[in-house]
């Protein structure tokens, strides 16, 4: 098994909270090995819990109505979805969270 490098997940890590676009966000921390889009959303929601939720499946169907993974492209409509369904304005972790309960 190929061991990635901690420099390689650190460098990554921080370089990703440079840009300010969330498709973007997850091209670039599932370049590292291992991480899928699912995880690399965990990784932002940690970071930043008001403007990132978790994204994967079960939030693609709360959301979409659809059975299926989540695609990269999915993550900033999840976002936008989470916003707009959010009149009081809680943090987008919080917002996602119920959605996941419904779920």
């Amino acid at each position: 098994m190929y061991e990635v490098p901690a420099a390689f997940v650190q460098h990554i890590s921080e370089a990703v909270f440079l840009i300010d676009d969330p498709k973007l966000q997850l091209n670039t921390l599932t370049s590292i090995p291992g991480i899928g889009p699912a995880t690399a959303t965990v990784v932002l929601t940690f970071r930043d819990p008001a403007n990132y939720a978790v994204g994967d499946r079960y939030m693609v169907a709360a959301l979409f109505g659809e059975d299926r993974a989540l695609r990269l492209s999915d993550y900033p409509q999840i976002l936008t979805e989470l916003h707009e369904r959010n009149p009081d304005e809680f943090d987008l972790r919080t917002s996602e969270t119920a959605y996941y309960q419904q779920y």
